[in-house]
């Protein structure tokens, strides 16, 4: 029997510092508050760490919610601004120039945390299913147009959003049309390293060193995998390869990005959604890549023991092994993501040790990371000193 550890890496708020993300959030807020004409109304740095501590980790979905919020507070107030479009519920409200309160966004992520623990779905389509139990049902169009699907990118928000994220030119390619703005990207000129330089090396030196095994386990969009004998790209917003590129880490270490799923999803007919955390099929796939240093193989051997409860591919690989598995997450999510994972591992056989660990300075996510987290940490290089051991 031989020993192994494996480490899987969440990328923002633990390797890299998403000053693009936030911004790029901010930004899409303000954007449509100004088409209603009010003032800047994005949410701050606090309140964006309460949507991530309850849960709520992807922009598309503050975002939309963030905006659906100013809507509503606008047509509560006045609700002959209502028009049948979204666009033109924008314009009227923009015409009459009326005041509107800025929303509370924490009690937006606060009220939904409890269906998101449990599972039950997309937060803003949760959302719009709570609105949908007290709003005006006349309201209800005009809030599923911004909250009944955020990962499509004709969401208005989820279009404005992409646009600051990738900048004009990203843009361009991944979605093959003509942007709303002309930007230069966000996440280029924003995001900045958590990871320190030493780390990074001592990273490289130790994945593949004596068995162990690191991939990259992140929601961020992504190109599809890397090992795949053809590859189409048209869609894919490559988020997660510029933060690689940022790390210089990009072709060094596997990547498990939503590129990745959704790739997986298509080939099992699955939305990308049943396979992301919380879902374990991410996590699994990290697993098998952090272990075989693969993209594909591990991708089609997560969906695998999901879907049959068979272990295949790398994953079969691991029998035997005394394994020791680490994940570095800033979100419960994903920590919940990977412990799911770990389980249906152990109940096919395999018999792991299995650590979490929380990354995160902000108290309220501390507190919501150390419900299900083995160890909680301020920074991913504190957190690589339990792995490697010093």
């Amino acid at each position: 029997m031989s020993e192994r550890t494996l480490l899987l890496l969440d990328v923002d708020g633990v390797l890299v510092h998403p000053v693009g993300y936030k911004m790029a959030l901010r930004a899409t807020v303000n954007h449509f508050a100004a088409q209603m004409g009010q003032p800047a109304m994005g949410p701050d740095d606090e309140e964006i760490a309460i949507f991530e501590a309850c849960g709520i980790t992807n922009e598309w979905d503050s975002g939309a919610m963030c905006v659906s919020a100013i809507v509503l507070a606008a047509l509560e107030e006045r609700p002959d601004l209502r028009r049948d479009t979204l666009g033109g519920t924008l314009e009227a409200i923009n015409d009459e120039g009326a005041p509107i309160s800025r929303p509370d966004y924490r009690i937006l992520a606060r009220t939904i945390l409890p269906m998101i623990q449990r599972g039950q779905g997309v937060p803003a389509a949760l959302h719009l299913a709570q609105l949908a139990q007290y709003t005006d049902a006349e309201n209800l169009p005009l809030l599923a147009a911004l909250l009944d699907d955020v990962y499509t990118i004709r969401t208005p928000t989820t279009q404005i959003f992409q646009n600051h994220t990738l900048g004009s030119v990203y843009y361009a390619e991944t979605y093959g049309e003509t942007p709303p703005l002309q930007l230069d990207s966000y996440l280029k000129q924003y995001d900045m390293p958590l990871l320190s330089k030493t780390n990074r090396e001592r990273l490289l030196e130790w994945h593949g060193a004596n068995g162990n095994g690191a991939a990259v386990f992140t929601a961020r969009p992504s190109l599809p995998p890397v090992d795949l004998p053809e590859r189409n790209i048209q869609g894919h917003a490559p988020e997660a390869e510029l933060a690689a590129e940022l790390l210089e880490i990009e072709g060094k270490i596997p990547l498990i990005g939503q590129g990745r799923i959704v790739w997986l999803a298509a080939q099992h007919g699955r939305t990308s959604t049943d396979y992301l955390k919380p879902a374990p099929v991410q996590a699994l796939a990290a697993i098998g890549a952090a272990a075989s240093h693969t993209e594909k193989d591990a991708l089609e051997a997560a969906a695998v023991l999901y879907e049959e409860g068979t272990l295949s591919g790398p994953l079969a690989a691991l029998k035997g092994d005394e394994l020791r598995v680490f994940v570095l997450e800033d979100a419960t999510t994903g920590v919940r993501a990977a412990r799911a994972a770990v389980e249906r591992l152990r109940h096919a056989g395999l018999k792991i040790h299995f650590e979490a660990v929380g990354v995160s300075t902000h108290p309220e996510k501390q507190a919501a990371l150390r419900e299900v987290a083995d160890h909680v940490v301020n920074q991913v290089n504190e957190g690589l000193a339990l792995v490697f051991g010093n």
